[in-house]
């Protein structure tokens, strides 16, 4: 048609009416609200009952997102999608009318189950009367010529087909509603691209800070939900994250349990997904282009369907090259469907959620091993009295008559032997006593209940019992403490820590060498260090140094009599009493042992 046609007052109202639609879309601020201005421009203006504006998604559908003039058509169209390959057979079945595309009603009978909405009217008796099956539609295209949505228009004032004129200014329309939609539809996904950009920043950040793989996914699941727009998710862990079968964590009163056929499946695709480091989505409206069978797939649809589920974006989680789980999130009926920027956004997330179920199961596991030590380490520990105290009986039994035989008359050769049990004895019940003080500081169901403790008067105290041995190998030992050092803890087991740390300095010193003690606090705790010049500890030795029943491999320091638990004993009284302690030394110059503990 010629478009050199004379402007007259009806086309400068129009053309004022337009300026007028034009503003108040771009002043809308969602997508379908500013579509549904066009959409009643073009009822208001260009003389129609029904206008229809779809666009075009990210999946190759076009999606109707605004319906004005008629309620019914409106319940009936809004939201439907339609591949792009249809519009090309109605572009095939059309009369070009410059850039509109007008169907006539004998073109698509036969079709009427295929166009969605069809109006109930009687024709007029006119040669150019608009028939209830005719159809005009207008693509919308960019400024390379491709397609972003369609403009629809049905029932035409007065009747009958558009004229000349009507058709000359439903051009000018459709020409500047190109434009307006796709910066619209860039606006939209602008503002889409913002939004999930902050969601996944929100779900990161959430996730990040879990330690427990249930609080994880309760924590993240409202996030996820909302930033996605979804209407559920679930959470398919393979191996249940290593505690044992699969377990399917669910967020609503969905229930979710997967057909044999489809765990396999979704392990698999789970797998795949994850090494191409992509998404799926399980839709009807799209191709089951997936990488899934097709059997499969059409299982996993009727699936879906049988939970109200009609779409759902498959996102694989993992860490590394494994993965550990399969995201579903799902969307009811009558939801829009996934677009390119979902995908994209789910798929930069699942590496950061992989991680943190990754550091969760591995702090799950490590908190269970700590736990089964912990329980050894008390059943050890009863142990240990046990058979202390079983020992205990007879061996006092053993002393006591040696006791009385010490009076007896006897022969020289009977009393080195009776000597000779009595030294076994005693060591023995130095065994068993050590033994009973490493149960009694190693059960972890044991609390410290610590009071002011002087370390000055415990160091003094062990000084005083080696006193004797020290002066007759011409031992020197200085004590240099500072004013009130005191510690918090339990008297006893700190007297036992000074005493061993003194004893070991003096029975592996050289004679006539010396032993420093000191003794220091600063705000928050104080310190105690023995040093000697005495044999030392090679670098072997000190990996080993606390355990329990460790004697050095050093033949001087195996000369010297002992059960290899003192120093045991000593970490051990440490570690209650939420200290530290230090070895410093160096085979054939000495060693300094230092302790720290909390202040009083």
């Amino acid at each position: 048609m010629p478009e050199n046609i004379e402007e007259t007052d009806e086309d400068a109202a129009f053309l004022h009416g337009f300026d007028r639609i034009l503003s108040g879309a771009w002043s809308a601020q969602l997508l379908a609200d500013s579509l549904r201005v066009l959409a009643d421009g073009v009822c208001e203006v260009a003389g129609f009952g029904v206008a229809a504006l779809s666009v075009l998604r990210d999946a190759g559908h076009l999606e109707i997102v605004a319906v004005a003039g008629n309620s019914e058509a409106e319940r009936e169209l809004l939201g439907l999608t339609r591949p792009i390959s249809e519009l090309e057979k109605d572009i095939a079945d059309s009369v070009a009318w410059g850039t509109l595309r007008f169907v006539p009603h004998e073109y698509v009978l036969g079709r009427e189950d295929d166009m969605g909405w069809v109006p109930t009217f009687t024709p007029l008796e006119h040669e150019d009367a608009w028939h209830p099956l005719d159809m005009l539609f207008a693509p919308l295209l960019d400024e390379d010529g491709e397609v972003r949505g369609v403009l629809t228009v049905d029932l035409p004032v007065g009747g009958l087909r558009p004229g000349p004129r009507q058709q000359s200014l439903l051009r000018r329309y459709v020409d500047v509603s190109s434009r307006v939609v796709g910066a619209l539809l860039e606006r939209e996904r602008a503002a889409e691209e913002l939004r999930l950009a902050a969601a996944a920043r929100n779900i990161v950040r959430v996730a990040s800070g879990q330690l427990s793989l249930d609080q994880l996914i309760e924590a993240s699941q409202p996030e996820i939900i909302d930033g996605f727009r979804a209407e559920g998710m679930w959470l398919h862990a393979f191996d249940n994250f290593g505690r044992g079968a699969d377990a399917i964590y669910s967020t609503d009163d969905r229930e979710v349990v997967l057909p044999p056929e489809l765990v396999d499946a979704a392990h698999s695709a789970a797998r795949a997904a994850w090494a191409a480091q992509r998404v799926i989505v399980i839709s009807r409206e799209r191709p089951a282009a997936t990488g899934i069978d097709p059997a499969v797939f059409e299982s996993t649809l009727r699936y879906f369907e049988s939970i109200n589920v009609a779409t759902a974006l498959l996102v694989s989680l993992g860490a590394g090259e494994e993965c550990l789980g399969l995201l579903v999130l799902v969307r009811n009926p009558g939801s829009r469907e996934w677009r390119r920027s979902d995908a994209r956004w789910a798929r930069e997330i699942s590496q950061d959620l992989g991680r943190a179920m990754f550091n969760a199961r591995t702090f799950e596991r490590e908190r269970k091993v700590l736990e089964e030590v912990r329980a050894l380490d008390s059943y050890k520990s009863r142990l240990i009295a046990t058979v202390s105290h079983e020992l205990r009986t007879p061996l006092t039994g053993i002393l006591g008559y040696l006791e009385l035989l010490e009076d007896a008359q006897v022969g020289p050769d009977t009393r080195r032997q009776l000597n000779v049990v009595e030294r076994n004895a005693r060591r023995l019940e130095g065994l068993v006593v050590d033994l009973l003080t490493l149960s009694r500081v190693g059960d972890p169901a044991r609390p410290v209940s610590p009071l002011p403790v002087d370390l000055r008067t415990l160091v003094a105290s062990a000084v005083e019992l080696v006193g004797l041995e020290a002066a007759r190998r011409n031992l020197r030992i200085d004590v240099v403490a500072q004013e009130h050092v005191v510690a918090a803890g339990e008297s006893a087991e700190l007297d036992r820590l000074c005493s061993n740390l003194v004893s070991n300095a003096v029975k592996y010193s050289h004679d006539g060498g010396s032993v420093r003690i000191t003794l220091g606090a600063d705000a928050d705790s104080v310190t105690l260090a023995v040093s000697d010049d005495g044999l030392g500890i090679s670098e072997a030795d000190q990996a080993n140094l606390f355990g329990e029943f460790f004697r050095s491999t050093n033949p001087e320091a195996l000369a010297q009599p002992g059960t290899g638990l003192g120093l045991a004993i000593v970490q051990r009284i440490v570690q209650r009493h939420r200290g530290r302690i230090e070895v410093d030394s160096v085979l054939g110059e000495g060693s300094t042992f230092t302790v720290t503990l909390p202040r009083a």
